[in-house]
């Protein structure tokens, strides 16, 4: 293990990785050995092998120990959430997050919790947590530049310029965040800002004085944005002819990130004070790249408590004469927004048999609510075995409860009983044909019950009903792209999701894929 521990903060993962294998052949019964080997596997590059290694981990400790800081187990919880990170998928990274971040708050704890919810489009939460963050750290100028970029993609340049400036008044050499401030005034134009065309040159300017082995395109840019502030002054010889066009930087979201440490305790004999978590690297395919292939736990979806309808007075409604009528207006059929395809049988793979259920009656809304409750408080705390029971209690009382059907297919889907969710999520959408929810929820278990077809139909079926839902273009374009082989039918909603958001957290990779296939 002290080997280990040095290879690892030599920034030598294969050597450290080799040692702690040989460590959990010695202490296999000890979490901290395979967390450790989880780490150097992790940041090796190894995703499939850390996750194995970080789900023995938490099989050794459990989820209920791990829920608590007994021997500082919690801490898998940010390892976990870090993997899904660099794995592309930060929908379970900010889950992981979120639980480590209610066990211990720290900066680190929130500043990454803060990245996972910008990479999945939660920009109002990372703003949120990037503010807890600074509560730990005010001088913490990466957390400062961090801030910057979430204002600026919420559309509050103003603000995004007040925290690059802050960023660097608190780290006067951080050439992330001057970029990040001359992009500002050059391409938002923020209000109240005179000459802000004449204010980014200078601050282009410095941060060429900073960091001298820019890239030759933001040297171009400079170069071209003097010539027309200056056009006097610019000569026509030798006038490079390489100039790049309505180049525009991208902003430093994620440069020389910091190494965060986080406490954990370890047994006499050997003094290894900190676990040390990895760099974020974005992914380079499309979003989000194929799961860690191990059998590891999916984080618990967050169930919502629908409030009860206020009660409305009646109004007493004047009388009037009825209209005289009118000829009827010959209908008109919308364009559909979204194109429907149907896919044939394909050989080999398998079709889902609808359940088809008949929609429930209405019980006891009234005691029901109270199990439901009781359902709710187990769910969050991952006790699944306890919510699912809850959830029946309630359905018991009131077969009609259309968010305890949902929140009951949430819980046995997390439990890993894919297949048995189905038909539940059937009785949810009997209730609700119009729940975005659940629709989205089902078409998402169809694909993890190995039915892509059927969920490919679902997801058509929730596009015509809400067309401009991002992540259902986003999870039918991966469906078509990854699993059908259809490129063709992918790309109309990968073009449909950078329509919807240019600002996409997964934008890159997406206009990479659509370059790759024409």
């Amino acid at each position: 293990m002290l080997e280990g521990r040095e290879h690892l903060n030599g920034n030598r993962p294969q050597q450290a990785a080799a040692e702690f294998e040989k460590a959990t052949r010695l202490l296999p019964e000890d979490w901290r050995t395979w967390n450790h080997l989880g780490l150097a596997l992790h940041r090796g590059g190894k995703h499939a092998d850390a996750g194995k290694a970080y789900q023995h981990a938490i099989k050794l400790m459990g989820q209920e120990r791990m829920l608590g800081k007994r021997e500082g187990s919690h801490v898998l919880y940010f390892n976990m959430g870090r993997l899904y990170m660099d794995a592309g998928q930060p929908i379970y990274a900010r889950q992981h997050l979120s639980t480590f971040a209610q066990l211990e708050s720290t900066h680190a704890a929130h500043y990454w919790l803060a990245e996972a919810c910008r990479r999945d489009g939660r920009l109002d939460e990372a703003q949120l947590e990037l503010g807890r963050a600074l509560a730990y750290q005010p001088n913490s100028a990466r957390t400062l530049n961090r801030l910057g970029v979430v204002q600026l993609e919420r559309k509050q340049p103003m603000k995004a310029l007040d925290s690059f400036r802050g960023a660097l008044k608190k780290q006067p050499d951080y050439f992330a965040a001057q970029l990040n401030l001359a992009i500002v005034l050059h391409r938002h134009s923020p209000p109240n800002v005179s000459q802000p065309r004449v204010q980014a040159l200078a601050a282009y300017r410095k941060y060429l004085e900073m960091n001298p082995k820019a890239a030759q395109a933001v040297q171009h840019l400079v170069a071209d944005l003097d010539r027309e502030l200056n056009p006097v002054a610019v000569t026509p010889v030798n006038t490079p002819t390489n100039t790049v066009v309505a180049y525009e930087p991208p902003l430093q979201v994620n440069t020389n990130e910091a190494t965060f440490i986080v406490q954990a305790v370890f047994p006499a004999g050997g003094k290894f004070g900190h676990v040390v978590t990895t760099n974020s690297v974005p992914p380079r395919r499309v979003a989000p790249p194929p799961p860690v292939t191990v059998k590891v736990p999916k984080p618990q979806p967050v169930p919502v408590i629908p409030e009860p309808p206020k009660p409305v007075k009646p109004v007493q409604i004047a009388k009037v004469d009825p209209p005289k009528p009118r000829p009827p207006t010959p209908p008109v059929t919308p364009k559909p927004t979204v194109a429907e395809v149907v896919l044939p049988n394909v050989p080999g793979i398998e079709r889902y048999n609808y359940a088809k259920p008949k929609r429930p009656s209405v019980g006891d809304r009234e005691k029901a609510r109270e199990k439901f409750n009781e359902a709710y408080q187990a769910h969050r705390l991952n006790e699944l075995e306890k919510a699912r029971a809850a959830y029946r209690a309630a359905l018991k009382l009131d077969p009609g409860y259309q968010q305890a059907h949902q929140n009951l297919a949430l819980a046995i889907l997390s439990s890993g009983d894919v297949k048995a969710a189905l038909p539940v999520y059937e009785t949810a959408l009997t209730l609700n044909p119009l729940s975005m929810n659940a629709r989205y929820g089902f078409a998402r278990a169809l694909d993890r019950a190995k039915f892509p077809l059927d969920s490919a139909s679902e997801y058509q079926n929730l596009l015509k009903m809400y067309p401009t839902y991002t992540p259902g273009h986003l999870e039918l374009a991966n469906l078509y792209s990854q699993k059908l082989q259809r490129a063709d039918l992918a790309r109309p909603h990968y073009q449909r999701v950078l329509a919807l958001k240019p600002t996409h957290a997964q934008a890159l990779v997406i206009r990479e894929w659509l370059a790759a296939n024409p």
